[in-house]
Formats: structure tokens, sequence, C-alpha cells
């Protein structure tokens, strides 16, 4: 048992999750507690989470890396499933996919429509597919698992079915989820096979992409972007009850030497009195910028969730939205909750004339419209990749004003570093405009942003 606990902190530790001779110890200390005839497979998962992770996914993370380097667990599939799996190898029907491997076609369509998940994991489980040695990528791959595991047939059977009106919109919609849930299965075999086949480094590879710290924000599915958006309402309710970093006189916080000193030149040298220091809430202003093209919508949909999370921290908040042109929707988000606000922002007319982003319209009209309501306790924060479209006008000459005009700059760039010097991201021309320059595209890089700025 220690030997597996040790393996699994080393990996976590590599996969990016901070975990530390303490919360082995926890764990150990908790699993000698109980008795091993008592500690199934859901309790030692829920135990490994619970010390060393600490998270709402994390059950499922580390049940996801067990089976995935120690084998796949035959006690959490559970009697139904086992059960399943022989039901499925003793029914004869029509073959599947060009391989013609066996499934019977109804009993794959009924669950698909039912979103049966364990029939399903099941049916897949039955096929034992193998990689092919000649397939030279992951997507590949997938193609060829779903063509022989009849996903592709059963996908093209309910698309037809709904076009034809035989299923409903709901029974539709079941499908798809179905359907997407039996894709993540066949990406979770090619990965448990590519992680047999290659080394550990591979295997930290992938758990980094599990992580939820590392998603990146734009790529995410919609599994990924509820597990992120947790995570993000989470750090956001921590950085909340945060205090401040400015310092002020006080009856209680810790004794500042200097001031102490000083204190004592009033009355000839003697200590009379210790000064106390104690953290002082900061509220400033805050202006959010954000680029809500389909390139990075999705990234400015979770910073602003944060920022609404935390949003007691600030005197105030102004929020506007871009694609060509600037819009204020500081209004909206009060007049209703920040979430709601959030879901119907496509609705709102006035941000989006061409379809392509310009920040040289949108600096300009931010420059010109708002810079005189600035002032030394307001942060300004743009969101955005900085791609100008080949714009001649890119909007760099105003954004040192703008700074200036403030008490800081900041600038979130989704995309990595290597592209703000090429295609048409124009990046470069705005670095020197801003306070700092952040490239930010997944949980673990906002935390690092908001350990330098808050």
């Amino acid at each position: 048992m220690e030997y597996l606990i040790l393996n699994l902190a080393r990996i976590l530790r590599d996969s990016g999750i901070s975990v530390g001779t303490q919360e082995v110890s926890d764990c150990l200390h908790l699993l000698n507690l109980i008795d091993k005839k008592d500690l199934d497979n859901y309790h030692f998962y829920n135990i490994v989470n619970a010390t060393m992770i600490k998270t709402e996914w994390g059950t499922n993370y580390i049940q996801w890396l067990v089976e995935l380097y120690f084998e796949p667990d035959e006690e959490i599939t559970g009697n139904r499933l086992l059960e399943l799996s022989r039901r499925v190898s003793s029914v004869s029907g029509e073959g599947l996919g060009s391989s013609g491997q066996g499934l019977p076609v109804d009993l794959m369509i009924n669950a698909v429509l039912k979103n049966d998940l364990a029939l399903i994991y099941a049916m897949v489980k039955s096929l034992n597919l193998e990689l092919s040695l000649l397939l030279e990528n992951r997507q590949e791959a997938l193609n060829d698992f779903k063509q022989r595991s009849g996903w592709l047939e059963v996908n093209q059977m309910v698309e037809n079915s709904f076009r034809e009106g035989r299923i409903s919109e709901e029974e539709y919609a079941s499908a798809q989820e179905s359907l997407n849930e039996w894709s993540i299965l066949l990406q979770e075999t090619i990965e448990a096979q590519l992680v047999k086949n290659m080394s550990r480094e591979h295997l930290t590879e992938i758990m980094k992409k599990n992580n939820p710290k590392y998603l990146k924000f734009t790529e995410a599915d919609s599994r990924q972007q509820a597990q992120i958006s947790r995570e993000v309402e989470k750090l956001g309710r921590k950085l909340a009850v945060k205090k401040g970093r400015r310092r002020k006189p006080g009856k209680n916080g810790t004794i500042s030497l200097n001031r102490s000193l000083k204190k004592a030149i009033q009355t000839g040298g003697i200590l009379m009195e210790l000064v106390k220091m104690q953290t002082k809430p900061s509220k400033p202003d805050l202006w959010l910028v954000c680029d809500m093209s389909n390139s990075v919508k999705r990234f400015s949909y979770f910073m602003l969730m944060f920022i609404y999370t935390i949003q007691k921290r600030f005197t105030n908040i102004r929020t506007f939205i871009f694609v060509d042109m600037l819009l204020e929707v500081t209004d909206f988000f009060k007049e209703q909750e920040w979430d709601k606000a959030l879901n119907s922002l496509s609705t709102l007319k006035g941000f989006n004339l061409t379809g392509y982003s310009h920040y040289g319209n949108v600096l300009h009209q931010f420059n010109d419209t708002y810079r005189t309501c600035l002032n030394r306790k307001t942060t300004v924060l743009i969101l955005g990749d900085a791609k100008n479209n080949r714009n001649r006008i890119d909007g760099s000459d105003v954004l040192s004003q703008i700074k200036e005009s403030a008490a800081a700059l900041y600038w979130l760039n989704p995309i990595s570093e290597d592209l703000w010097y090429s295609d048409d991201c124009v990046m470069e021309n705005y670095i020197k405009g801003c306070s700092a320059v952040y490239h930010c595209s997944n949980l673990e890089q906002l935390e690092r942003f908001i350990a330098d700025v808050f």
C-alpha cells in the first residue's frame, strides 16, 4: 500500500497537483485505520482525494489514474457492468461498422437513445479494441475506433431518425450526450493503450492534460468547462476573503520596528509604545475590457466569472465587451445576477458589426470616450488575443495614455507567447503600453497572475 501511495503522489506532483509529505502521511494514516476487508475501491479513491487532491473532481481523477496506469479495476465497474458485458457477448445480432465485430445494432441504438452509459461502457469494453501501429496520430486512432465500435453507424442512424421525425428533440439531445460519452470512452481507451506502450513521461503529459488547472480555457469540452467553472468560482471565493496588501497602524497586527523607533525619537529615544501594522483591505476600481470574438470568447467568459465572484474586493467594476466596436455592459450586469448576465451576453448588439476583431477601433474608442473617467485608483484589465486582422490602425499609440491615466493596465492573453509575434497578432506593439502582460490560458496561469497583482 505504501508503495502505491508514494507512486501515486509522485505522479500527481508531476501532473501539477501539490502533494507534500503531510498529505501522503495523512493518506497512509487514514488507510491504516480501515480494515482491509472494508476498504473497497470507492472508499480508496475518496480517501486519496480527501487527503491528497482535495477537490470535487479528484475522486474521478484518481480512479482514472489508477485504471490507466495500474490496469483496469474490476471491482469499481460493479456487478452491473460485468453482468452487462456477459449480456452483450451472449446477444447475437447484426454487426456494426465495416469490421463486423458483432455488436447488436438494436441494443446499441437503444442504449444511445436511453442514455444508458453503463451498457455503452460494457459493449465497448467487450470489443477489446487494440491500437493499430500504422496509425500516425490520436485523431486517426479515434476515427478508427469509432468505425470499429459502430459509433459512426449509430451516429448516422440517429441523425437520419431525427431528420425524418422518428425521434423527438429530447431523444435527439439525449442521444448526442450518449454519443459524446461514447467518444470520450474511446479516447480514454486510446490513452490507456498509449500509456502501456510508452513511458512515465507520457503518463505525466496525459495527467496534466486532464488536470483542470492545466486545461486551456479555449479548448475545454462541455464536461471540462463545468469543472473549470467550479474551480474558477472556488478560486474567486478564496480570494474574496483574502486581506489586501496595504498596511496601516492599528491596535493589532505585527510590530513595525522602523515606525516604533521613529516614534521613540519624539520621547528622547525612549521606547514608550510599540507601533503595530495591520493589513488594510484594498478596494480599487476595476475596469474590464473583454474581447468576445469566437477565438477567445470562452476565455473572457471564465475571466468575467472570476472577477464577478470577487466583486466585493472592488469599489466599482465597469465592464466593456468588444469585437470591432466597444460596448459598455456595466448596467447589464447590475440589472441581473452576474451568472445570468454572462449567459446572455451574446444577445446584446452594438459590439460586433463585422465579425472580425479590430483592436485599433476599440482602443481609440475607449481612449476618446472613457479615459477622462479614469483615476489613480482604477486598474484596467484587457482580455484578448491581440489579433487585429491586419488592420492598419492597432491603437498602440493610445495605450500608454490609458495606462498613465490609471493606476495600472494589465493585459491577459490566452494564446501561446510564441504566437504573439506572428500572423495577425500584434501583441508586441502593446507590451510597452501596459504595466505588465501575462500569458493566461488556464487556471494555473490565472493563479500566478492573481499572486502578482492582487
